[in-house]
């Protein structure tokens, strides 16, 4: 494995509140109407409504700048039961599909409910967990892997990650990559505390 594949394995593992107006207009949100906004439904009536601007085709790169990562993609499933995720690293430009699942609102804990399989080269791997939305409204994504005989360590080991999504504009969202270790939160690889996501065209 060359030194830029294994970055992209590390960065996959750890990649897998409200949006602005137009965001909900064009990815999801029915548009106000009448003479004045209406106002925001409820969990009950719309429990995927906070993560809908998540919703399009993003890639992933530094937030200091350069070339992405990888391309981050959402897409609703059949009449908006649950969302799609997946997560393809690029390799001299092209998209190497590396990790996908499902995101399932739990009507109990009132979030998501997070299955993954990941690295689809070999299998063997799987992340769950949930997703929810903080006060502030940022998207909270709790990770625990679960490796597989084939996952670069010893089948049934886990490990603990968790990404956040800010909204910052329609089009622009800032992630990160973190790991849980003996001394807290850390950035997955160096740079992984400060990524953007973009819009694709």
């Amino acid at each position: 494995m060359t030194r830029r594949s294994s970055l992209a394995f590390t960065i996959s593992l750890a990649l897998a509140a409200p949006g602005f107006a137009a965001a909900a207009q064009d990815h999801g949100a029915a548009p106000p109407s009448g003479h004045g906004a209406p106002s925001a439904p409820s969990a009950e009536k719309n429990p995927y409504g906070a993560y809908s601007f998540l919703i399009g085709e993003w890639n992933v790169a530094p937030e200091a700048g350069g070339a992405p990562l990888g391309v981050m993609r959402f897409k609703w499933g059949p009449t908006r039961s649950y969302v799609w995720i997946s997560m393809s690293m690029l390799q001299d430009g092209k998209e190497e599909p590396h990790f996908e699942g499902l995101l399932v609102w739990n009507g109990v804990k009132k979030n998501l409910d997070m299955l993954l399989a990941v690295d689809l080269s070999n299998g063997l791997v799987q992340e769950q967990g949930t997703v929810s939305v903080s006060e502030d409204g940022t998207v909270v994504r709790e990770i625990t892997m679960l490796g597989g005989e084939r996952a670069g360590g010893r089948p049934g080991t886990t490990a603990h990650f968790r990404q956040t999504f800010k909204a910052t504009a329609p089009d622009r969202v800032l992630t990160n990559a973190m790991r849980k270790t003996e001394k807290g939160w850390t950035a997955t690889f160096p740079g992984s505390d400060k990524l953007v996501m973009t819009r694709r065209a």
